[in-house]
């Protein structure tokens, strides 16, 4: 799965299209069917084993929360951000692109590309707002 997910590949160009891009690879990611199923199993084997639930979670979300630290640091070396914690900021966006969708689809909601679209670019717009140098104006 690790693969499947990766900041390697991030366009170059404005801010704010950059970020559109990650917030749109990770909610693909997580909303395949069989990232739902295994976030389930997960979550359920972990109640018997929480030393499964560590391990995942060093794995999947703190090692990606990390990865796009170092990203989001990077942009505020190169002057794009204004940020004092990128792991922080990382977890915000993040949080924001996935919002209430991740928890529906969990439990049995449909995926609704379109309204997934609407939050991505709410959380661009709100992490701009509060990190950005520039502010991502809009073209």
């Amino acid at each position: 799965m690790r693969d499947h997910f990766t900041l390697r590949q991030i366009p170059s160009g404005a801010l704010r299209d950059r970020l559109r891009v990650i917030g749109e690879a990770m909610v693909a990611f997580l909303s395949r069917e069989e990232m739902i199923r295994f976030d389930r199993r997960i979550a359920a084997e972990t109640e018997h084993e929480p030393e499964i639930g560590a391990a995942f979670l060093a794995a999947g979300p703190h090692r990606m929360k990390r990865n796009f630290g170092m990203l989001l640091a990077a942009m505020a070396e190169a002057g794009e951000l204004a940020l004092d914690d990128p792991e922080l900021a990382a977890e915000q966006f993040a949080s924001m692109c996935k919002g209430m969708g991740d928890i529906e689809r969990r439990f049995g909601q449909p995926n609704d590309p379109a309204y997934n679209s609407k939050r991505i670019e709410g959380a661009v717009e709100v992490f701009c707002r509060a990190y950005a140098v520039d502010k991502c104006e809009r073209n």
